[in-house]
């Protein structure tokens, strides 16, 4: 049988990974020795909280490091997306503007033809003002 270790991590995963080892070990002999003095108990208990914090800290540092790895490969990612998507919309949004102006050409001149035939330019704002008294005056009169 070949063992196959690979040894990525850093000295304090298995530093921590020895003390609980040696923690371990130290309560199998307590319990056949009748090792169980209250000093002793505290001993055991230190060196399984000091193997059990050096294993967290240390396996929880190697996970963010690959998060982060996978995190920035990610964003990379997005942004090349969101930039082709920005390239193709920028091309896109040339032609629509070059079709929105010359639409916007048609509907202003058809616009001011309207205008032009409601309106009549050679009639001042006075007369304009004159022409609605006189309309609203007759209204009234055929209310009444």
């Amino acid at each position: 049988m070949r063992f196959n270790f690979k040894f990525d991590r850093d000295g304090n995963y298995y530093f921590g990974l020895v003390l609980l080892v040696i923690a371990s070990a130290s309560i199998i002999w307590a319990f056949f020795f009748d090792g169980f003095d209250p000093e002793d108990f505290l001993v055991y208990f230190l060196v399984y909280a000091w193997g059990f914090t050096l294993l967290l800290k240390s396996d929880t540092e190697y996970r963010f490091n690959r998060l982060e790895k996978v995190v920035t490969t990610l964003q990379a990612k997005l942004d090349q997306i969101v930039a082709d998507a920005l390239h193709e919309n920028k091309d896109g949004q040339e032609e629509t503007i070059e079709v929105e102006d010359a639409v916007g050409i048609e509907q202003t001149e058809t616009f001011e033809n309207d205008n032009a035939e409601q309106m009549d330019p050679l009639e001042t704002e006075a007369e304009r003002a004159a022409n609605a008294e006189s309309e609203i005056s007759d209204e009234k009169s055929d209310e009444a």
